[in-house]
């Protein structure tokens, strides 16, 4: 009586654990995702730093050294302008973004949509010379005079957008970078004379100007939002 070969030996699969690159990275955007949508406060800007580093994170295949520092950067300034932000100036806040993937960090400076909210604006709160972006001595006056009117209670934001169409060498021709630099001026003038929180007052510039008179594009406009509590909605 012949004896019946045994079956061969399965080989062994991956194990049950083991997850691809796509899987994983799905899995970290559904959980920003889930922060940016089961918060109770959004802050401006839970999105731009996270998406950013997403792309990066995609188009290397997670791989560090398949793109060039360049090649990372234009990621996240494109993504920015999607934000109507600037590109990023300060070196070290660069390597943060390029950083981010591996950190997770998912806050950002700035989120074109918020919650629903009210907002009180005071346009013109400061006005600048031509190519300047250094607060004037009238604008300190009118601002010290503001200063209460402008504070952001709890969970407000005070936001302060600059405007310009007159930039020279100084800033490189680029008025984007002239009016976020008078936003970050009227923004530094508020927490350092009136001791304003900085985690409330956001700076931010308008990459393209609706308004094309002169006078109204060497200003900055402010925007006190607060948001609408939930059991109103």
């Amino acid at each position: 009586m012949t004896r019946k070969p045994a079956p061969p030996e399965r080989k062994k699969g991956a194990p049950a654990y083991m997850v691809s690159f796509g899987d994983m990275m799905t899995l970290i955007l559904c959980f920003f995702i889930l922060l940016v949508s089961m918060s109770e406060e959004r802050s401006h800007g839970l999105v731009a730093k996270g998406v950013g580093s997403f792309i990066v994170a995609i188009q290397s295949h997670g791989l560090d050294g398949i793109m060039s520092a360049h090649e990372k950067q234009k990621i996240f300034d494109s993504v920015r302008r999607r934000f109507n932000l600037p590109p990023e100036e300060d070196p070290e806040r660069r390597e943060a973004h390029l950083d981010a993937s591996h950190f997770e960090l998912v806050r950002a400076e700035a989120l074109a949509a918020l919650e629903p909210h009210h907002e009180l604006r005071q346009p013109r709160i400061a006005t600048f010379d031509t190519g300047a972006a250094a607060l004037r001595d009238d604008s300190r006056t009118y601002l010290d005079q503001l200063a209460d009117t402008l504070r952001p209670g709890p969970k407000q934001t005070l936001v302060l957008e600059g405007h310009a169409l007159d930039a020279d060498e100084r800033h490189g021709g680029e008025n984007p970078w002239l009016a976020f630099g008078r936003a970050s001026a009227v923004r530094q003038y508020l927490i350092e004379k009136h001791r304003f929180m900085p985690e409330r007052v956001e700076a931010r510039a308008w990459l393209e100007e609706v308004i094309q008179d002169d006078a109204a594009t060497r200003t900055v406009d402010a925007r006190l939002v607060s948001p609408i509590p939930r059991s109103t909605r």
